[in-house]
């Protein structure tokens, strides 16, 4: 339980989502897919230098399943799979925003 001034906050509900964002490359995949309206799944593979194509895959998998990223399927020559950020991604994505910065000045000024 979190206080904050008269208002309690319940960590609970945030253990899966929490649990899934701390695997390696949430974060990043996160961040790529709202720096752009959408991305295929090879240009999300260039864009996260080292990421492997199964790790990706599965990031991308309990995204969606979080109700973070959507999948698109476009009926081409080859079929084209679109990933983008749906409005819940969107929305965590500018909420990490004051967690990364406090991250950043920890870094850059931690305590002695």
């Amino acid at each position: 339980m979190i206080l904050d001034g008269d208002t309690e906050y319940c960590i609970d509900p945030a253990e899966d989502l929490l649990g899934i964002l701390g695997s390696k490359w949430t974060l990043a995949i996160i961040g790529v897919l709202g720096n752009r309206p959408v991305l295929r799944f090879n240009d999300l593979v260039a864009a996260l230098n080292g990421v492997g194509s199964k790790t990706l895959a599965e990031r991308l998998r309990n995204l969606q399943k979080l109700g973070m990223v959507s999948r698109q399927v476009i009926p081409d020559t080859p079929v084209r799979i679109e990933y983008r950020l749906t409005e819940q991604g969107r929305s965590l994505r500018k909420s990490l925003i004051p967690l990364l910065a406090w991250a950043a000045n920890y870094q850059e000024n931690p305590p002695p």
